[in-house]
């Protein structure tokens, strides 16, 4: 038998481990992203921090979550999904320094700014900004940060509306690439006791005009609070980062109540005033940031009760369960309808408009919404553990225009979004022209 030279056994050798070497830098077998999920429940006179395994996440401070119609102390689930696919793509002016995640509820308006985390990749801390899609503009916007940690690489933004939120460097655009337009920022500190929210009440004189656009052409109602300790209370001082321009700033405090009572808020009857005219710089990985501008409160005014009248009404909170299903979309005075959510079970069961309650009294539809004008939701939700059997979730456009939108799920401690458009019209709830979004099992 003969024997192959030894020269060509080593040459076959090294063109096998060359070929593994290839197919390792360059697979050919597309890779997924892990969907990361996180869910807790925090009430009325609660706080928590809810964050998944990657960092994204929100803070909730007491009283930040609306009481319900009796004024007494409920319940609202917060959920996180990451990565998570939005309405629409980021704009062409932003280049994604983090995943895209959606957190919940949205179609719902806090009492309190509640403090959304994003962990960001490959930018520095003064390049980077928060953008959040706003569901009626039908569009991305930048939107103001209150904090940056320079050394974990997360960012703080404040929201009274959530929904989908990213960070990215926004290009500034043709001939603008020297300019100096990082964000400034304002500082308060107040009472140690007190949580602090900066909202803008107007803003002008940009030293970067076409800033204005990112932030969908107005910044006036966007806002920074104070920042938690992990075991709860104020962790001062107060900022805010906006575009270099002359601010109104209203303030606003609450401190944490008691297990039966919900804080109260107050804002101070007079705006303060300023001018941002240098960034704010972060000099070395543990920097928390400098040159920013300290905002004083002006003398003659008093603390009320109350809140900025460019805060929205609180949203009523609705029921929430092992099982819950809520669905938002938005109505304006040009364009309404009347969407409805559908819930099919065992024992030929069928929650929706006309049946709020299944026989069995396992569940139950508490919230419909016709064609008002606002952020109309629908929600059905487990009262007690549901029946064993095979469940489908269904969303139907009984009348009105075609709409846009998000339906949230949440089963056994996991969340999962959808999100749309319906536009056949099916005044019948013939089921079979109605969009079907999920079925699941119950054993």
């Amino acid at each position: 038998m003969r024997k192959k030279p030894i020269y060509l056994i080593a040459l076959f050798l090294i063109l096998v481990a060359a070929d593994c070497k290839k197919k390792e830098d360059n697979p050919t077998e597309p890779t997924t992203t892990e969907t990361k999920t996180a869910v807790q429940v925090i009430s009325s006179t609660g706080f928590g921090t809810v964050t998944t395994s990657t960092g994204y996440g929100v803070q909730v401070i007491p009283g930040s979550v609306p009481p319900n119609n009796q004024g007494t102390s409920a319940n609202v689930t917060f959920s996180i999904e990451s990565p998570a696919t939005p309405p629409k793509a980021l704009s062409s002016f932003a280049q994604a320094k983090s995943e895209i995640f959606k957190v919940g509820p949205d179609g719902f308006s806090f009492r309190w700014p509640v403090k959304v985390l994003i962990p960001f990749t490959n930018a520095e801390a003064n390049q980077v900004r928060a953008l959040f899609f706003d569901p009626l503009l039908d569009k991305w916007k930048v939107i103001p940060a209150s904090n940056i940690d320079n050394t974990k690489k997360v960012m703080e933004v404040d929201a009274i509306n959530l929904g989908y939120f990213a960070a990215a460097t926004v290009s500034q655009g043709f001939s603008k690439t020297n300019a100096d337009d990082a964000d400034g920022g304002f500082e308060i500190t107040g009472a140690s006791d007190y949580y602090y929210t900066l909202t803008v009440k107007s803003a002008s004189n940009f030293k970067y005009p076409y800033q204005a656009a990112w932030y969908g052409n107005t910044i006036v109602g966007m806002s920074g609070t104070t920042g938690s300790y992990p075991t709860g209370g104020p962790k001062q001082p107060t900022h805010i980062l906006l575009p270099q321009a002359t601010y109104e700033i209203w303030v606003s405090r609450t401190k944490p109540g008691t297990l039966s009572e919900i804080p109260k808020i107050y804002t101070y009857t007079i705006p303060a005033t300023g001018t941002l005219s240098n960034s704010v710089s972060y000099t070395s990985a543990l920097s928390s940031g400098t040159g920013w501008t300290s905002l004083a409160m002006p003398s003659g005014g008093e603390w009320k009760e109350g809140t900025p009248d460019t805060w929205p009404k609180p949203t009523s909170t609705y029921g929430t369960g092992e099982f819950q299903a809520t669905l938002t979309w938005i109505n304006t005075a040009s364009k309404n309808s009347d969407v409805d959510l559908h819930l099919y079970g065992p024992n030929n069961m069928h929650v929706y408009w006309e049946y709020d309650r299944s026989s069995d009294g396992t569940i139950e539809l508490d919230r419909d919404w016709m064609e008002e004008v606002g952020n109309a939701v629908e929600n059905i939700y487990s009262l007690q553990q549901m029946t064993k059997g095979t469940y489908t979730i269904k969303v139907n456009l009984y009348s009105g225009d075609p709409a846009n939108y998000a339906v949230r799920v949440i089963r056994a401690a996991n969340v999962k979004n959808y999100s749309g458009t319906v536009s056949t019209v099916n005044d019948k709830d013939d089921s079979s022209k109605m969009i079907t979004l999920e079925t699941f099992t119950i054993n």
